[in-house]
């Protein structure tokens, strides 16, 4: 009889060693059937939570990586600020913006190297960061109907910092804000709880459960009705593609998007959003999640800064109804 424990310290040392684009749950369990010689169809969910742990691990870690080599260049500029002031002192002030200009291209160097663990996990592909369909629910939180399962992952846990959420005497407690409770129907939950619970909201995209989180009362009043209406498979496939139908844009949108383009999908005009945010330099450098709106930004939202869980509702406004 194989240990829990042995099969998640195997499970963890092929992850490490796997590309996350291509790998599956289904190929973890295979390999380690192959190692273990046994039969692990009934853990199937204990192998998914263990995935999700590990991939959320990966998040924390990689953060952790950036935040400490940030705070090791900033103390190494200070230092090099310092000695170039003593030794330069009354120096020209081209100079000082040429030191200023190599510190800053250091900065930028390391920080891109502390990222690798992350980009790694976020790239786009099949595998775990296959994109997927997202619960009511769930989408009322992140703001999107379709994410990859690492992107669900990380922007939970983004949610839970920003809202400090996290129980202050143990940290892998989570203690239910209004909107965590409506998605797990508790007050508190811990992480391996949470990662379990998730699994109830990421549907594939073609499930037949996927429901856009416009559907009314009503609608789920007829539920029953529909489902002994010989259309129904018709109108399962029209809500399917619901998600990635074109929507007609406000023209202060098709203004701020500037291609002339009047009709776009919800997902590309979030992309496309958050590439101009990038572009332009616009999250707060003291917390990534706040965006500071520019004058175009202002115009189109009407606020001066917004977080990035709240680009999607101010975005609503903008797509017409047809």
């Amino acid at each position: 009889m194989v240990l829990d424990s042995e099969l998640i310290a195997r499970l963890r040392e092929f992850l490490k060693e796997s590309d996350l684009n291509t790998t599956t749950t289904a190929i973890v369990r295979r390999r380690l059937e192959e190692d273990f010689r046994i039969d692990l169809s009934e853990k199937k969910k204990f192998i998914r939570e263990q995935v999700d742990l590990y991939l959320q691990s990966q998040f924390e870690n990689a953060e952790e990586q950036e935040q400490e080599q940030e705070d090791e260049n900033n103390e190494e500029d200070d230092q090099t600020a310092k000695i170039k002031s003593e030794e330069t002192d009354g120096s020209d002030s081209n100079e000082e913006e040429e030191e200023s200009e190599r510190a800053r291209n250091k900065r930028a160097s390391a920080k891109k190297g502390s990222k690798r663990v992350n980009n790694e996990v976020k790239r786009r592909g099949g595998g775990f960061n296959k994109v997927c369909s997202l619960s009511p629910q769930l989408q009322e939180l992140v703001g999107v109907p379709a994410l990859a399962r690492t992107e669900v992952v990380k922007q939970i846990w983004a949610y839970i910092r920003e809202k400090n959420l996290q129980d202050p005497l143990n940290k892998k407690n989570i203690i239910c804000d209004e909107p965590l409770l409506a998605l797990f129907g508790v007050r508190s939950i811990d992480m391996f709880q949470m990662n379990k619970a998730l699994s109830k909201h990421i549907w594939p995209l073609d499930s037949d459960e996927v429901v856009s989180v416009k559907s009314t009362e009503r609608e789920k009043q007829r539920k029953h009705v529909r489902e002994e209406d010989p259309d129904e498979p018709k109108r399962k496939e029209k809500r399917q593609k619901g998600f990635l139908a074109p929507l007609q844009l406000s023209d202060a949108l098709v203004k701020f998007l500037g291609t002339g383009e009047s009709v776009l999908t919800r997902a590309d005009v979030i992309k496309r959003m958050w590439d101009y945010i990038k572009e332009n330099n616009l999250q707060d450098p003291s917390d990534k999640r706040k965006v500071i709106c520019d004058e175009k930004l202002k115009e189109l939202f009407e606020v001066e800064t917004f977080t990035g869980f709240t680009v999607s509702k101010l975005l609503a406004a903008h797509f017409l109804k047809t």
